[in-house]
């Protein structure tokens, strides 16, 4: 018991050590102010033996910072005198005295009257008032940035001014600024290099002829910065030209790397090996168009696609994609080769929602245990969706989710019409500065139509290292004639994991999954099949490559131990 006590106490006294004052305060009674000043004064380690001349050097630095403390709560005629008791500590005795107000305000604008009366009629504080150091400060910035954002862009701030009467306790508070000319939008300037002009003069907020404002301006520039074209981008006004208040908007790009190509592998014991590689092309019309060409090789499927993308198509923050692609599948579950071409407009309402609409032609050739049949669709797609993660490829806060109906029609060798609805969502939440804990969800249904009716990618399957680690590819799925997996109308996928990084390259991953697809147009929770398993992770500066080992829970006969991923990036 001693021995578990002696610890403990060592501890206890470390902690009390540090946490000796610099100074001890007496001579204040107001109990926010007392608290206010013991944390501006700080702690000392009392833990080291100092001779007694260095009480009296913390006295004085504690009365230095007590007395920039009670100037900015507006004690400006307080007291602090500094002393060592007799134990040898620095002690504080504070007389605060009364708290000024403020007795007048003014704003200085040069000779600019309407700045002068912008910014004075922008600042919130009141004559009466206590003066306090942060309400000035503050309400000096938001002076500056009226003045900044309604007509004077290049408004600087000056050293404002502040006369304390002792005799009538209060001051006199002088804000001062550099307001610059007064300024309206011009036109936009041509000089864009390998852009369309007409392009970057479209995205622009600013209408010719308003009131210059430096916020608008920045927004321009964020949306410059935020084209994949575009490296850096800077947004300035010109000069004035003959006297008037039009100037130009000047407008700056750096052009980023035109082409690029990619490449990634992947390997599961359930899915086999796999690699892709992609090539980019920014630019291609001088409006921030991306072609992307992609190829994928793996045991399970080959497939070749193409796909634009046309940013701030007909107005702002609204994208148009044409995609095309052609796939080969071979799995248990089936063999289908398929044609397919679409387009999408995805509109963007604020930086976490979206919204979108789209229509694609599909043409496959299916062989599974029902025969092989051809059969063509065609679907209307309407999606919606938020994000609020803080980091895309590996994020750690935040949540997103997307909701996609989509009716269809198929012809062909089947006739038939069904909507398809699937709901995914993912959320992240940091524990602590190296534990994230991470859940995924999806849920997905088919309406109006049988299994046997659909193409085999529009069929539900569940099972793999996509849907739910530990168990074979699409194995958790409805069981045809053949004894392989057909796929279902409707799928439940659940996953948790904690994420913990061990060192600034290196981490540990603990995960459960769950997963079920089934023949009901409606999910069903009560068949789920449950995997657990763990990982690690090696983190480059653009995405972690993941290791991951997992063994179902309740596994069945025939079914393997574990199974083994490999591949780049989080599981979700």
């Amino acid at each position: 018991m001693r021995a578990a006590l002696l610890p403990a106490l060592v501890l206890l006294s470390c902690a009390a050590a540090h946490a000796e004052p610099l100074a001890r305060v007496q001579g204040v009674r107001d109990s926010d102010l007392l608290a206010a000043l013991e944390a501006a004064i700080g702690e000392r380690d009392a833990s080291a033996d100092l001779p007694a001349t260095s009480a009296l050097r913390d006295a004085r630095t504690a009365a230095d910072r007590a007395r920039r403390l009670l100037r900015s709560r507006g004690y400006y005629a307080a007291r602090v005198d500094t002393f060592v008791d007799d134990a040898g500590g620095a002690r504080l005795r504070v007389l605060p005295g009364p708290q000024f107000t403020i007795g007048r305000i003014d704003v200085n604008a040069g000779d600019d009257a309407a700045a002068r009366g912008l910014a004075l009629a922008s600042i919130p504080l009141t004559a009466g008032a206590p003066l306090l150091a942060q309400p000035v400060i503050d309400a000096e910035a938001r002076a500056l940035r009226a003045l900044q954002n309604d007509g004077w862009p290049d408004a600087e701030l000056l050293e404002r001014e502040v006369v304390i009467d002792h005799a009538g306790q209060d001051g006199l508070i002088t804000f001062r600024f550099q307001p610059g000319p007064f300024s309206r939008y011009g036109e936009v300037s041509r000089d864009t290099g390998v852009w369309d002009p007409q392009f970057i003069a479209r995205i622009s907020p600013l209408i010719r002829g308003d009131v210059a404002s430096r916020e608008d301006m920045l927004a321009y520039q964020r949306r410059l910065d935020s084209l994949a074209s575009v490296q850096s981008a800077r947004v300035t006004l010109g000069p004035e030209v003959d006297g008037s208040e039009e100037r130009s908007v000047e407008v700056s790009l750096t052009e980023a790397e035109r082409h690029t190509v990619e490449t990634g592998l992947s390997y599961s014991t359930s899915e086999g090996a796999g690699g892709d590689i992609r090539w980019t092309r920014r630019n291609v019309f001088g409006n921030d168009e991306t072609l992307t060409l992609s190829a994928t090789l793996a045991t399970l499927n080959q497939s070749a696609t193409a796909r634009l993308e046309r940013p701030h198509w007909r107005r702002h923050a609204q994208t148009l994609f044409l995609h095309s692609g052609l796939t080969r599948e071979t799995t248990d579950a089936y063999d289908q080769d398929e044609v397919e071409v679409g387009v999408e407009i995805i509109r963007r309402s604020d930086q976490r929602r979206t919204y979108g609409a789209g229509v694609s032609l599909d043409s496959s050739q299916v062989t599974d245990v029902t025969g092989e049949r051809d059969i063509q669709t065609a679907a209307l797609s309407l999606s919606g969706g938020y994000d609020s993660r803080n980091d895309p490829l590996d994020p750690t806060e935040g949540l997103r989710a997307t909701l996609q109906v989509t009716p269809a029609l198929t012809f062909g060798d089947e006739d038939g019409r069904y909507v398809s609805v699937e709901a995914r969502a993912s959320g992240y939440h940091r524990l602590s500065e190296t534990v994230v804990a991470a859940t995924r969800l999806r849920v997905g249904s088919v309406l109006g139509t049988s299994a046997t009716s659909l193409a085999a990618d529009q069929r539900f399957f569940a099972g793999g290292g996509g849907s739910a680690r530990g168990f074979e590819y699409q194995s958790l799925s409805p069981i045809g004639s053949d004894d392989q997996p057909f796929g279902g109308l409707s799928v439940v996928e659940v996953s948790t994991e904690l994420r913990w990084r061990v060192t600034p390259q290196w981490g540990a991953v603990a995960f459960v999954d769950n997963a079920i697809a089934t023949d009901s147009h409606a999910p069903e929770l009560g068949g789920m099949r449950t995997a657990i398993g763990f990982g690690a992770r090696y983190y480059f500066d653009f995405a972690p490559v993941r290791i991951d080992i997992a063994t179902p829970l309740d596994r069945r006969s025939g079914e393997p131990t574990v199974q083994i991923y490999l591949s780049l990036g989080q599981a979700f």
